[in-house]
């Protein structure tokens, strides 16, 4: 079987323990296991078996979870080892061989790559800054006739924007006419910026499955926990191939999930993580403000800034020579199928994104000219 190169995350790999800045990643700066957890609580885990507990998620774990849905159950929630897992499994369910999905790009090119390695039919369907990153109708139309999946990132990987009511009816439309699935990324849900939380697309369409993770709002990376919510068939269908791959997650990481997505937790963690997100996007709007040529439309929520630039030079170079003079990784926008584009992230420690853009200013005077 034959898999692209995943050049984000191969690049991230590489090179992010190796810079002194790094605004490659999209989440917000990790939390302690002592912000989620009472200090009682932190050590009974240390009287813990390490057996393998529940394969698919303890109970309370998909209880909590599925109290962020509406009308979900804990038959409705299969926890993965992050959303990677959860959207890898997912496709597996739902599609076959030579059958079509659609992509919305740009975007992390999980299910671009993996689709064609799987054989599926991927077509991408090309948003625009030009609106707002929003969908086109005419164009979701055409790209999702005889689709069997369409899938989508909410708020979106890498611009930061959220999908609007008349792009999520054009989705669930197109989706409607052609019998397709949605596939709705939902793991920057929690983490706006300066707007409401997003509203779940869970509960709008009978055929939709939402992928999400403790990695990027909820700011627990480490822990590698994700889930899928779908119809409770979905979910066993899920399982099913979840028992030939990682059989199931970790059980600490378990235990600190279902206390990070207790209602009272979750709420609190993802205030701080706001407050975080805000004072950097001002941050960086300043910066921009400072530079003209530079264009972008400020994040509604995620931990980045996808910044459109001025200069003759392609991404990837931009991102090498800015990580090789001064020891800043960012990410380069044609790793998302998009050019002349950078991503930066601000949920990183506010002092730590004014020395990284500091750093910038310094790089550009070398190559603006």
């Amino acid at each position: 079987m034959k898999f692209d190169i995943f050049q984000m995350e191969r690049n991230q790999t590489l090179f992010e323990n190796d810079v002194e800045i790094n605004l490659t990643e999209s989440g917000v700066h990790p939390w302690a296991i002592e912000d989620i957890l009472p200090p009682s609580e932190m050590q009974d885990l240390l009287k813990l078996p390490l057996g393998y507990g529940w394969t698919d998620g303890r109970p309370d774990l998909r209880a909590n979870i599925a109290s962020w849905y509406p009308g979900a159950g804990p038959s409705n929630v299969l926890v993965t080892n992050g959303s990677s897992e959860a959207t890898m499994i997912a496709l597996m369910t739902l599609v076959e061989p030579g059958e079509r999905i659609v992509f919305a790009v740009p975007n992390f090119m999980q299910v671009d790559g993996l689709g064609r390695a799987l054989g599926f039919d991927v077509r991408r369907l090309e948003l625009s800054g030009d609106n707002g990153w929003q969908i086109d109708p005419a164009s979701l139309d055409a790209a999702a006739a005889g689709a069997k999946v369409i899938a989508v990132t909410n708020p979106a990987n890498p611009t930061g924007s959220v999908l609007t009511q008349q792009s999520r009816e054009a989705l669930i439309a197109a989706a409607r006419q052609s019998g397709a699935w949605l596939l709705v990324d939902e793991i920057y849900r929690g983490g706006e910026i300066d707007g409401p939380e997003t509203q779940t697309l869970w509960g709008s369409y009978p055929r939709l499955v939402v992928t999400s993770s403790l990695s990027k709002s909820f700011a627990c990376p480490g822990l590698r926990l994700g889930w899928i919510v779908a119809p409770a068939d979905v979910v066993a269908g899920a399982a099913e191939r979840q028992d030939y791959t990682t059989i199931g997650s970790g059980i600490l990481s378990q235990i600190l999930a279902a206390a990070v997505m207790k209602p009272d937790t979750r709420g609190r963690l993802l205030s701080r993580g706001r407050d975080l997100l805000r004072t950097n996007a001002n941050l960086v709007g300043d910066w921009m403000s400072r530079h003209p040529g530079w264009s972008w439309k400020r994040p509604e929520a995620g931990g980045m800034a996808f910044l459109r630039y001025p200069l003759n030079l392609p991404s990837e170079e931009f991102s090498r020579l800015l990580r090789e003079e001064e020891s800043v990784f960012v990410v380069a926008g044609s790793w998302f199928g998009i050019e002349q584009h950078i991503r930066i992230g601000i949920g990183v420690p506010t002092e730590t994104l004014a020395e990284g853009l500091k750093r910038l200013d310094r790089f550009l005077d070398r190559h603006a000219g």
